[in-house]
């Protein structure tokens, strides 16, 4: 046995295993519930709000998105880094001042120049909801900062409990004002900020309870100023990568918006939000845990290992589902979703591929703040939007769409697969070992797509292949979760 298995199978890497396991377990919890209230509301509003309401919400939401990653700057990210308490408080305290200041300059610019924005985005009839852009930016910074600091605590539990109340309180009040006769856009935006107010109060509630009076006692402006400057990397350069990173991800809504109808970024905005399911439901509580664990794991000189087993993991339960997604999507949508929304489903299939690789890379995207690589986490995120440009208004000036998710998906497997393979290298982890433990999956997803392509030729019936592909996905993930033990150790111990 070497000297790195033995480190994998030490009591110690063990009681790791499962204290990430457990903590990962009751982030999931709270994802499961909230995740598994959305896929039930989802069918039904998307049969109150059509594909044009959709994408109209969809701008709106994009530009809160993009400005939401600089409402703190990114300092919220070093907030989990700082071994002493008082650091981590004086960074917490900066991110709230920046927040406030961020805010206001956000609501000035909306003040003068919102209503152009809008028109240049084609998207003037969101003009009744423009000034709700600076509050809910505000609200998502103070969100960031409260989880980050929550997260740095170990409060997965108090998070779980958040996730699933923002998912309820958010999909109810969509579908209680689509019932009650606002079928507009208006009601799927106050819908998300309702969802995002009740998750910010849990969590700050939390903060107030239990660590208000340490905060307090570690306010000191000059401490403020020295982590301002020992974390400059987050705003010098952290900040232009993840604003060019979340440009990319909602330039196909604002570039879709511009070049064609709202019916079109509404349903490209569906089939991102389903391929995205996995990555709520799992990704984002693994990515919270592991960018906790991975600053520990690096000090101690075992990061490769947590790296591999994590990547290893993410690959295994993901493969399988998006397999079936590339192949059925537009039948499995036009079956859960509504006809009229089965060409959401045809988008799903060509972006499926990209979204995957997505799925097992961004919960391990905070090596770059672990590793204090974020001139290359900028360097890539600039040609991954110029790219993502590039192709998306290929398919614009051409007028077709088709031509360019396909540009756009291919790109983004190019380079997403680029940043996982050098963010593995960097921590020390193995590629090949990887392949070795995905192996026999990656070979099961093959023949799950070879079937489901005879199928679709020999079965015309749409609800006979949901039924098929329900069976095959739900077959494999119950199986993979009861025979393979690192899987449940990681998950659920």
């Amino acid at each position: 046995m070497t000297e790195e298995q033995g480190a994998r199978q030490s009591p110690d890497a063990n009681s790791d295993k499962k204290a990430f396991g457990k903590d990962v377990g009751k982030l999931v919890s709270g994802t499961v519930v909230a995740q598994v209230v959305g896929i039930i509301l989802i069918p039904i509003i998307t049969r109150i709000f059509g594909p044009e309401i959709f994408g109209s919400a969809a701008v709106l939401l994009a530009i809160i998105s993009v400005l939401t990653v600089i409402s703190c700057l990114l300092y919220e990210r070093a907030i989990v880094l700082p071994k002493e308490e008082e650091d981590a408080c004086a960074i917490f305290l900066a991110c709230l001042l920046i927040l406030f200041c961020i805010s206001i300059i956000i609501t000035i610019v909306f003040l003068l120049f919102g209503e152009s924005i809008l028109v240049l985005l084609n998207a003037s009839e969101l003009a009744p909801y423009m000034m709700i852009v600076p509050l809910l930016i505000f609200i998502d910074g103070l969100y960031l900062s409260f989880r980050y600091w929550n997260t740095r605590k170990k409060r997965f539990g108090t998070q779980a409990v958040t996730q699933a109340l923002q998912s309820i309180t958010g999909s109810s009040t969509k579908l209680g004002f689509g019932m009650l006769g606002f079928v507009n856009p208006g009601s799927l935006i106050i819908g998300q900020m309702i969802g995002q107010i009740i998750g910010t109060l849990i969590l700050g509630v939390q903060i107030f309870r239990s660590d208000i009076i340490e905060i307090k006692n570690s306010i000191s402006i000059p401490n403020i100023k020295r982590q301002i400057k020992r974390y400059k990397k987050f705003p010098l350069i952290y900040t232009w990568s993840e604003l060019l990173n979340g440009l990319s991800g909602t330039l196909p809504v604002f570039l879709l918006s511009s070049f064609f109808t709202s019916a079109i970024v509404g349903f490209y905005t569906l089939g991102y939000q389903i391929l995205s399911l996995p990555l709520g439901f799992i990704g984002s509580s693994i990515g919270q845990v592991f960018f906790q664990r991975a600053a520990v794991a690096k000090h101690e000189g075992n990061l490769h290992l947590l790296v591999e087993d994590v990547v290893s993991m993410l690959i295994t339960i993901s493969v399988v589902p998006f397999s079936v997604l590339m192949v059925a999507g537009g039948v499995l949508f036009s079956v859960v979703f509504g006809t009229e929304w089965y060409q959401a489903g045809v988008f799903a299939q060509i972006l499926a591929l990209w979204m995957l690789i997505v799925f097992f890379t961004n919960p391990i995207s905070t090596l770059v703040s672990v590793l204090e690589i974020q001139e290359f986490g900028l360097k890539m995120n600039v040609i991954i939007f110029i790219l993502r440009l590039v192709t998306l208004s290929i398919g614009g000036v051409t007028g077709n769409i088709y031509l360019g998710l396909v540009l756009f998906m291919l790109s983004g497997v190019f380079f997403n697969g680029y940043y996982n393979y050098y963010v593995v290298k960097k921590s020390g982890g193995s590629f090949g070992k990887i392949f070795h433990n995905v192996k026999v999956h990656l070979g099961i997803a093959g023949a799950v797509v070879f079937v489901l392509l005879i199928l679709n030729i020999i079965i015309q019936s749409s609800i006979v292949i949901f039924v098929l592909c329900s069976v095959m996905v739900i077959g494999y993930e119950v199986r993979l979760f009861t025979k393979n033990k690192q899987i449940r150790g990681y998950l659920f111990k």
